[in-house]
């Protein structure tokens, strides 16, 4: 069995830098990521990258129902991922900041051909 190289000092010392007192941080990206693994979010996301969209919107583009929707919009507003502002009987939700696009971007360049 052929013997895999071992790590030098210098990568070992650059991931100890990267990941000291990083566990938090580490479990909260674990949970944005996790988010991203649904394909009603992606949908929801997509829809976002528009612009600024209403519950009834969003629910019209992505053909998710109502009560299921605000499920996955709740969860993508705790994840950082969106936020929602109220206008009158509204909820208008939006992308939270330019790295989600920049995410979606990436994750539809690389699987959705």
């Amino acid at each position: 069995m052929q013997q895999l190289p071992q790590l030098d000092s210098s990568v070992k010392k650059e991931l100890e830098e990267l990941f000291i007192n990083q566990e938090e941080s580490v479990e909260q990206t674990v949970r944005g990521i996790k988010v991203l693994a649904h394909p009603a979010r992606l949908k929801i996301l997509c829809a976002l990258r528009a612009g600024e969209q209403t519950v009834q919107n969003l629910e019209k583009y992505t053909g998710i129902v109502q009560a299921t929707l605000s499920q996955h919009l709740s969860l993508l507003k705790d994840r950082g991922m969106v936020k929602a502002r109220r206008e009158g009987n509204f909820s208008i939700y939006s992308l939270a900041n330019g790295e989600v696009m920049e995410i979606f971007s990436l994750i539809q360049r690389m699987y959705c051909h």
